[in-house]
């Protein structure tokens, strides 16, 4: 991960300079022509696709082919797929349901910046109905912006702070510190935690809970090594996230869930060749949605970042043939894993 480092090195200077968030990156990348092609599926991944086709909508950001990334919606089997923005002079990312599917938030940007997850989220926030219709942009000042449990408010993340805001009047009801989160703020659904990636737990990016009331933060995922993309498991309790590399020993970012207190870390999904963040569960907790990526998530024009979901009783789980992964991970099962082509930051929504 040296965009990783790169970029961890990059925040230090500028928290320390400017106190201002910096974030862990991707990029939007265009469909290259030679892979417009989707693999066949096995027996086992039509059946998971059948199983989940009529389990509510999946949401994403996606290359349109013309030089501009749309937001897009679809079947979690991959069907339906379709645009619900269609702006050329912008990219747009980072969408997320509210807590009643009814409303996404997310991030736009002129076409000519990069999407890149070390800052989209620094970008205009903009607030839609779930179809993308009656889009409203709350402009450049919500960082990060993650919605409540009860859909009326936003953690959003600020140089001075993590700030509450109140959605329909756009002020700030109050604020917690920060403590060293710098990007992918998510609100726990219960309303009593929050995550986010962190500096200052250790020598690189960890995952940090945040208690929404006193603001103390722990530690959840281990802390030498880097780790991003944090999401809340449905029962609020459990965390989600991409387990990153030691970088003197290299390595691919595999998904792993932890307990919010840190403790019970433990694999989900692995796979040689392939670095896995942006984990998200579906509503019941019975699936995982995720980006699988060619290479390191820095800018990623060129990574090969495809959508995929697997069970989460197939879990822990080890794709591919790596029999080094296979030794690491001897009770890793061999699941289903159904592609769902091209696309980044996926979430979920039932109905």
């Amino acid at each position: 991960m040296s965009r990783l480092v790169q970029r961890h090195r990059e925040f230090t200077l500028v928290e320390r300079l400017m106190a201002v968030p910096i974030i862990g990156t991707l990029i939007a990348l265009p469909l290259p022509t030679a892979q417009a092609a989707d693999p066949p599926r096995s027996s086992a991944e039509a059946a998971l696709a059948a199983e989940v086709r009529d389990k509510g909508w999946i949401a994403f950001s996606a290359s349109t082919g013309r030089g501009d990334w749309d937001l897009f919606v679809m079947r979690p089997d991959g069907s339906q797929r379709r645009a619900i923005t269609d702006t050329r002079q912008y990219n747009e990312a980072g969408v997320r349901f509210s807590p009643d599917g009814k409303r996404i938030l997310y991030y736009r940007m002129p076409n000519t910046m990069a999407v890149d997850n070390n800052d989209y989220g620094r970008h205009e926030l903009v607030i839609a109905e779930a179809d993308g219709a009656h889009a409203t942009s709350y402009g450049s000042g919500f960082s990060w912006a993650s919605w409540g449990p009860d859909g009326k408010q936003l953690a959003c993340l600020d140089k001075s702070g993590i700030r509450i805001i109140d959605v329909a009047s756009r002020e700030v009801v109050r604020q917690l510190p920060r403590r060293g989160i710098v990007q992918q703020l998510g609100w726990s659904g219960d309303g009593k935690w929050l995550v986010g990636t962190a500096n200052g737990l250790g020598p690189f990016w960890s995952i940090g809970r945040v208690d929404a009331t006193t603001g103390a933060i722990n530690a959840v995922s281990e802390t030498d090594r880097y780790n991003c993309t944090p999401d809340w498991m449905p029962d609020s309790r459990r965390i989600v996230y991409a387990r990153g590399i030691i970088p003197q020993e290299g390595g691919w970012a595999e998904l792993w869930v932890a307990d919010g207190n840190g403790g019970e870390k433990s694999l989900r999904y692995a796979e040689e060749g392939r670095h896995l963040y942006g984990a998200c569960p579906s509503p019941d907790g019975k699936y995982l949605v995720f980006t699988r990526s060619e290479k390191d998530l820095g800018s990623a024009d060129s990574a090969g970042t495809r959508l995929t979901i697997i069970r989460w009783e197939d879990t822990p789980m080890v794709g591919g043939t790596s029999e080094k992964l296979r030794k690491r991970y001897p009770r890793a099962r061999r699941g289903p894993r159904l592609d769902l082509s091209w696309g980044w930051e996926p979430h979920w929504k039932y109905p």
